[in-house]
């Protein structure tokens, strides 16, 4: 991420902005993927390494991105509006396994993604 200024928003500027934008919405369900294409080919076309906030500055007070998010269609409207997908029952409960077993692992000291070596006697 860049620390620097924002640029100074000329006509020529603006121009490559748009330009920059050719074939990519920043809006929808995809917005965050689409800014840093956008923001790749501002940089090819200036050589200016703007941030993405300073670009979603930008970019928020051509248009207004809120309204523009709202009117898209959601890919997947059923998983938006039930909440997230959830695994069916059988999976759900092996996945919990895995996941309490590496809780317990961690507590017996052993690291993210090793295994705890049991004690014998």
């Amino acid at each position: 991420m860049s620390d620097d200024p924002p640029p100074v928003w000329d006509a020529e500027l603006e121009v490559c902005l748009f330009q920059s934008m050719q074939g990519h919405k920043p809006v929808g369900f995809n917005k965050h993927f689409h800014m840093i294409c956008i923001q790749h080919k501002f940089y090819e076309r200036t050589g200016i390494n703007i941030s993405l906030a300073h670009l979603w500055d930008h970019i928020n007070t051509l248009w207004d991105t809120a309204i523009l998010d709202a009117a898209q269609d959601t890919p997947f409207p059923e998983v938006m509006e039930h909440g997230l997908y959830s695994l069916p029952f059988d999976q759900a409960e092996i996945i919990e396994e895995i996941h309490s077993s590496e809780d317990s692992s961690s507590e017996l000291g052993a690291g993210p993604g090793k295994v705890a070596k049991k004690k014998q006697k």
